[in-house]
Order: structure tokens, then sequence, then C-alpha cells
């Protein structure tokens, strides 16, 4: 029953304990997937969160579904490891990350054993914001598995690890000429943010780093990759394709209904319990919710290829 599933996803959802424990249903059983999102459930997952409350999973048989707790920045593919090593009976488990942070990565350590499948993104949102054009010498806050990278792309500037709850006051308050942040999210609170303080919103100064003419290129944003087990037997693979599809079939309902998408959100935000770091990313007005889930759909629809959405393309 659908009262059933939610008390199986929220008993999974609520960790009480370490961020490096991991907990199992009271009967002593490992969830069916598990999943470890790379950062707090918002609407850059609309489509998890339609296919969560709206029974797309359990329609797709999946009736145990766990959500482990808000990762700190460049350890999803260890903990989708943990995991897996720790619960070897369950049959998928899944992580979601940037691709320049995940290819670096699993090249130093191919021992963690996972493979990307699919991306919610075909290219990063990420740029750098600032109030006005960087200099050089100017310090860039950015988060702490990105800071090589942006080092290398900014060598004018000094690129240094930063909080990032609360990059949004680290900027207006001057703690950094720029920051990190991601033209879906940040970005627009950002200039709902100025507007209220009747500053023009488009003072904002924002650098779209990937911008597919001759800007860096960053790869795929909020991939999914699964352990080589969830990829392994007929059984583990099934399961891989069923809670695959049902995400995007959750995507696809957040493109045609993005409203609704927003209400399921905030319905999984109460399910799941994840933390969200007092994170400042955030404007509370409809019009700023409804602009972000629009930027949202507008990444994932880019994934489509021949029939689906979500595809790697070969190329």
């Amino acid at each position: 029953s659908r009262r059933r599933f939610q008390q199986n996803v929220l008993r999974h959802g609520r960790f009480s304990g370490a961020l490096s424990s991991f907990s199992t249903a009271p009967d002593g059983s490992s969830p069916e997937v598990a999943v470890q999102l790379d950062y707090y459930m918002s609407l850059q997952f609309a489509g998890v969160a339609c296919a969560l409350v709206n029974d797309v999973y359990q329609a797709k048989g999946i009736n145990n579904l766990q959500f482990l707790p808000t990762c700190p920045v460049g350890l999803e593919a260890s903990r989708v490891r943990s995991f897996q090593n720790a619960h070897p009976t369950t049959m998928a488990t899944f992580g979601s990350v940037e691709q320049n942070i995940f290819t670096p990565i699993l090249a130093k350590d191919p021992s963690l054993n996972v493979t990307a499948v699919a991306s919610m993104f075909r290219r990063s949102p990420l740029c750098i914001a600032s109030l006005g054009p960087l200099k050089p010498g100017d310090t860039i806050g950015a988060h702490e598995d990105t800071v090589e990278l942006l080092q290398r792309i900014f060598p004018e500037q000094k690129v240094v690890a930063s909080p990032r709850g609360t990059k949004n006051t680290d900027l207006l308050e001057g703690t950094y000429a720029g920051i990190q942040a991601y033209t879906t999210t940040e970005v627009p609170a950002l200039q709902h943010i100025l507007s209220g303080q009747g500053m023009d919103p488009e003072s904002l100064h924002v650098e779209v780093l990937e911008d597919d003419i001759d800007g860096p290129k960053l790869g795929y944003s909020q991939m999914l990759f699964a352990s080589n087990e969830s990829l392994g037997s007929p059984d583990h693979r099934q399961t891989s394709t069923a809670f695959l599809e049902g995400t995007f079939e959750g995507w696809q309902h957040a493109i045609s209904n993005p409203s609704e998408a927003i209400e399921a959100v905030s319905e999984a935000q109460k399910m799941l319990q994840l933390d969200d770091e007092s994170n400042d990313h955030w404007h509370s007005s409809l019009t700023f919710q409804k602009e972000m889930m629009d930027r949202m759909n507008d990444h994932v629809k880019e994934t489509f290829l021949g029939d689906c959405l979500g595809v790697l393309s070969p190329s």
C-alpha cells in the first residue's frame, strides 16, 4: 500500500547517528534500492521526488527504498561503495554527482567499483557569481571538491574552499569576491535577494563556465551512477532499470506539471527529513521556486536522446 511504502521510506530516511553510519530496517533486512543524493532534497531532484510521492517506484516493483544522509562534497562514490559493501543483499545502490567530480575520483580509486548509468542534466550549470567583474587577486569561495578545477579555470584569482551552506551570504557580505554557484539555484536566489534590497538584479555578474561554445567542458551534471553489483546479475539489472525508469518518468511529470513537481519536492522533504545544512541558497517566494523549476526542467530536457530522458551519449 502507499502508506506502507511511505512508512518504509520514512523509516529508512531518518538517521540519528553519525553520517558515516548506516541503518537498516528494524528486522535487520537491507533495502532493495539505496540512493545517495549529492545534496539535500530540492528541486534539482524533482524527478526523484515526483516518482517517490506519486508511487512510481512502487509501481515498478520497488517497495523498500532507502535514501542515505546528505553527503559531504566529494564523498558520493565512497558512500555508495561503503553502503553496498555493508549491505550485499541490496539489489541496487545509486548515487548522484557531477561528472567533473566523479571522473577524477574514480580514476584515482578504481576500487570504488561504480559506473555512470544516466544523467539528469546534459551539461553543468556551474558558474561563478560576483557583484562585479573579478579582478586579479580576488578570492573565489568554492566547494572543497571543486577548488582545483576552478583554480585551473581562474588562474588570476585565488580559489579557496568555503562552506557551501553560506555561499550567498558570504558573497553579499564581501567575504569572497566571487562564489561557486549554479545558474539553476544560487543565481536566481541572489537576483531575488538583490531585487528585495532595491538593487538591480542584473547587477549580479555571472560567468557561466560551460556555454557550449568555447568554455571548458565539464561533462554531465546530476549524473547517476551505480555500484557495479547493481549491474551484475539479471535480477540486479532489472531492479536498477526499474529505478531509472521510475526516476525519468518522474522527470517527465515534473516537466509536464512543474507546479505539482514543486509540491512533490516539499512533500519529499518532509518524508525524508534529510539535512539541508541550513543553507542560504533559496528564496522563499513561489516566483523563485517556479523559476528554479523551469531552469531545472530545461536542463533535463537536454538529456533526451532517441525516446528517453537521461541518456548518456556515446559521443
